[in-house]
């Protein structure tokens, strides 16, 4: 059943399968065209660009969209040549209008693949005197009726040898029924001239007579399974792994698709082996699924590949079977039967029919509820309107009467409040005249009291602006006191300690040399000893110079007891300068902390860390009218990662009297950019900090702190940090004079 075809085939059938779905859902009243008096309005175009035309100019619209705009997408193009089918099949229609008046009319439709064939008989029924108004399109199963006209839809399927014979009756729509259309809530323009209720009763009373007609032939009608189902049996499988596998239920639905069958969905049945090789195609709901599904049937049986085909043949081939599902398969105990009872019901043409028909009846007597009700609640509505506006017309008059009445009465109080007010004003210049007097008596007095009291304020003010000053020396001299305790402490302690280290310096400075003239002293009885061991005289000379290297030997025994013990000696004193060296550091340390936040001449500096500053200056220059301060903190922080990477050493080792000594290189890449783009300013910043960073941390590449001699520009001593203490300490214990 499936075929490979090219992308052109391809498309092109899709584009035909879009074309008649559009169609039928024109012909079966789910999209509506819309009427403006005597114009149409095209379906499928958005609401800013519908435009109102004529029959033949809808036609002439649809055309160019489908067939001649090269703008237009594909639904697009499928879509109006749907609306062009549509309105084709209406003029053709509406050609034959003559034969209105005969009580029975069949038309054949025969679709675009040639395989479906739709017999319609529709029935015409004008209520006595009605009107029909305008020529307004109205759409129903049965496709599009003149108003006030009811249609119904006859779909009659013969079969052969037992197979099923059934008539399927359309629904009948109502004047003023409510239509599914694209626009959701619109009502059909249909003005019946006799009263709503006549119309439901004849109505019912021929659904009623039809449902007799249809139970009486319906006693011999099979059973079918409803929703509209089909098998579909020898789909080829495969052992894998121990299980069958075989085409996915997509894969079957798209190649049904293709043929124009158009199911819902395709179910592959699985049981504990795998793949069965058994599947269940579903179909709508609607009597188009059902000519679908018939049509599925037809194609099958016209292939030989039928229900009848596949039980009468033993050696069933590689093709599919396929066929409707009816009562016998529904009752099987298979997996086909187990599935079309779990999801579906045996029911006559005829039941489903008539359950359509009552669910459209009871619609319909809602629906003309519904419209009573409204009709009442306008009338209620209309009476309250006429009331409100009586009673408003009272309401405005009385409003009249008060404003002007209370105008009046504003007047008056007016009138009487200016009469008032000028006695007041009278009254009230007199009173200032006296006022006046009395005041120029007090400013008098006031004089001399300000004269009599400024000594005793600014005495008293003066003396307690002193009390308050003493107090706050005392407590500034007791917390400095404690300062200088504290900081006087620390210098002596580092004082003691640093001369402690010098005199240590300078004894192990005496002890190595003396420890080094002791080791020569030593090499040299040693060299005299060997001399006289070979030397060979006489015997008196032999017991002389045995004498002389006796001596020697227990001089040179002393100088290597006394060497080692010059040895253990600098070793101990080693072992103490280091000790020393660390508390110095500690106390450097401990400096730093007290300089931390300092802005005299020994300060703490970190060495290695940029300035912003100059990165700022840079980018307001540069940056100028966008946001620079972000720009400049963006590339200092830029410029203190390139600091902190170890792979960047823009470093030369040049020789300078005659030895060897690393520079800066200033033909690096960056350095050479960051002086292009930022200034020399920003240059000397990165190259100052990149010496110090390496002078100071070469192997960590990070900032450290310093003691700073701001004033020099060098790294500040351990002794500058305690003599600036000892005068900052002097300069607090002096007393202030006021």
């Amino acid at each position: 059943m499936s075929r490979k075809r090219g992308r052109t085939d391809s498309r092109y059938s899709e584009l035909e399968y879009l074309e008649y779905e559009y169609y039928n859902d024109l012909r079966d009243g789910k999209v509506r065209i819309d009427r403006v008096g005597k114009y149409l309005l095209c379906p499928y175009c958005q609401d800013y660009e519908r435009k109102e035309y004529e029959l033949f100019e809808l036609q002439r619209h649809a055309s160019r969209i489908a067939r001649v705009s090269k703008s237009a997408s594909f639904s697009e193009r499928a879509r109006h040549l749907g609306l062009l089918k549509y309105l084709d099949w209406y003029e053709h229609r509406k050609g034959k209008s003559s034969r209105r008046n005969n009580p029975e009319r069949s038309e054949s439709y025969q679709d675009d693949k040639g395989r479906k064939s739709v017999t319609t008989a529709v029935k015409t029924n004008l209520p006595q005197g009605g009107t029909t108004g305008d020529d307004a399109l109205i759409h129903t199963a049965a496709g599009v009726t003149e108003p006030g006209e009811i249609v119904t839809e006859q779909c009659e399927m013969a079969t052969k040898n037992g197979k099923i014979a059934a008539e399927v009756e359309g629904l009948n729509f109502k004047p003023g029924e409510i239509t599914e259309t694209r626009h959701s809530g619109v009502i059909a323009k249909v003005t019946p001239t006799k009263p709503l209720g006549g119309i439901l009763e004849q109505d019912l009373q021929s659904q009623s007579r039809g449902a007799v007609k249809r139970s009486n032939k319906g006693d011999d009608e099979p059973p079918i399974v409803w929703p509209w189902m089909a098998v579909i049996a020898n789909i080829p499988v495969v052992k894998k792994d121990g299980r069958y596998a075989g085409e996915s239920g997509r894969k079957l639905r798209e190649d049904l698709v293709a043929s124009g069958y158009n199911p819902i969905k395709v179910h592959p049945l699985w049981n504990f082996q795998g793949h069965s090789g058994y599947a269940i195609a579903e179909f709508n709901k609607d009597w188009q699924g059902f000519e679908n599904a018939m049509a599925f049937e037809k194609a099958f049986e016209m292939d030989q590949r039928g229900k009848r085909d596949w039980y009468a043949r033993r050696n069933k081939g590689d093709e599919l079977y396929g066929w409707l599902a009816r009562e016998d398969d529904y009752k099987g105990r298979g997996l086909v039967g187990k599935h079309l009872q779990k999801n579906g019901d045996l029911k006559t043409l005829s039941d489903i029919q008539t359950e359509g028909k009552r669910k459209d009846t009871s619609l319909m007597c809602n629906l003309t509820n519904q419209l009573e009700s409204k009709k009442k609640e306008c009338e209620e509505i209309k009476t309250n309107i006429s009331k409100t506006e009586v009673f408003m017309g009272n309401i405005m008059a009385q409003k009249e009467k008060m404003i002007e009445h209370y105008n009046e009465e504003m007047k008056k109080m007016q009138d009487s409040a200016s009469a008032q007010l000028r006695k007041i004003s009278e009254a009230h210049k007199r009173s200032k005249v006296g006022l006046e007097a009395r005041r120029e008596k007090l400013k008098l007095r006031e004089k001399e009291l300000k004269q009599r009291q400024a000594l005793n304020e600014s005495e008293k003010r003066e003396l307690h602006n002193q009390k308050k000053l003493v107090e706050k020396n005392e407590m500034a001299i007791t917390e400095q006191k404690k300062a200088d305790e504290k900081m006087l402490k620390l210098a002596d302690e580092q004082k003691r300690e640093k001369e402690l280290l010098h005199k240590k310096i300078i004894e192990l400075e005496g002890k190595l040399d003396q420890k080094q003239a002791l080791e020569l002293h030593i090499q040299r009885m040693r060299g005299a000893v060997e001399v006289m061991k070979h030397m060979t005289t006489g015997e008196e000379e032999d017991m002389e110079l045995k004498k002389k290297l006796e001596s020697i030997e227990e001089e040179l025994k002393e100088n290597v007891e006394e060497l080692d013990g010059l040895e253990n000696l600098n070793q101990a004193l080693v072992v103490k300068e280091r000790k020393t060296n660390d508390e110095v550091q500690e106390a450097r340390k401990e400096l730093i902390k007290v300089f931390y936040n300092s802005r005299a001449n020994i300060c703490v500096k970190g060495m290695g860390e940029l300035d912003v500053r100059p990165f700022a200056k840079a980018a307001e220059m540069k940056y100028a009218g966008e946001d620079w301060k972000a720009k400049a903190v963006e590339l200092c922080s830029l410029w203190e990662h390139y600091l902190r990477d170890p792979s960047w050493h823009p470093y030369k080792v040049v020789m300078v009297g005659g030895a060897h000594k690393e520079i800066l290189d200033e033909n690096d890449e960056k350095l050479k950019e960051l002086k292009t783009e930022l200034g020399d300013e920003v240059y000397e910043v990165v190259t100052t900090a990149l010496n110090e960073m390496n002078e100071y941390n070469p192997s960590g590449r990070y900032p450290v702190k310093e003691l700073w001699n701001s004033n020099e520009k060098r790294k500040a001593s351990l002794k500058d940090g305690i003599e600036h203490l000892l005068k900052q300490w002097k300069s607090l214990k002096k007393p202030k004079r006021r």
